[in-house]
């Protein structure tokens, strides 16, 4: 084989795992979302041990990242913003829509990040965490707490909210982290390239 066919074989092959990813076909999408919510979901909850108002020890974000990878952000905002609606209802409260935002806006965000193309998997992840952090983690979720605390005498304010989730910006950092180690996985998968 000379070496104009090499070339053409490897982009040949290369242009087929792509169409691969893409032709996620429907049933297979709604399977993968329903996994990753259900995978969210009990981490979420697992995690609720270890949780205060402001602060989830939880490794529910990584189901979130895994679906932003697989299925972009529309995917991603959806596992994400179901995970926050359907834990809320089964933890017996009502759902924030300003926190649900701040969920919906990881997944999304996460998603769009890993569209930039030719950047390495790694750099991707940290480029989204560092986007997710400081506007989901931080802004909106102070937001949602200050105007859901708000009716209360002992409401802390939107900086005070900010401080008080600052240690969440670690566990997030700890999820993207532990997100990296599935990479090998999810390219065998054909769900990432």
């Amino acid at each position: 084989m000379n070496k104009s066919s090499q070339e053409i074989a490897t982009v040949n092959t290369e242009a087929n795992i792509g169409k691969r990813k893409k032709k996620l076909g429907t049933t297979k999408r709604i399977t993968y979302l329903a996994t990753l919510v259900a995978a969210s979901l009990i981490l979420k909850i697992a995690g609720g041990i270890f949780k205060t108002p402001t602060f989830t020890l939880s490794l529910a974000y990584i189901p979130w990242i895994l679906s932003a990878i697989a299925m972009g952000p529309l995917g991603g905002a959806v596992v994400a913003g179901l995970t926050d609606f359907l834990g809320a209802i089964i933890q017996g409260f009502a759902p924030n829509p300003i926190l649900s935002l701040a969920c919906v806006g990881f997944g999304f965000i996460m998603g769009l990040v890993f569209k930039i193309p030719r950047l390495d998997a790694r750099i991707k992840l940290l480029i989204g965490t560092l986007i997710v952090i400081p506007v989901c983690t931080l802004f909106l979720n102070a937001l949602g707490m200050t105007v859901y605390y708000a009716a209360e005498k002992t409401v802390a304010s939107f900086f005070g909210y900010v401080v008080l989730r600052l240690p969440q910006t670690l566990v997030v950092a700890v999820n993207a982290a532990a997100t990296a180690f599935l990479f090998p996985l999810m390219r065998k998968l054909q769900l990432m390239d």
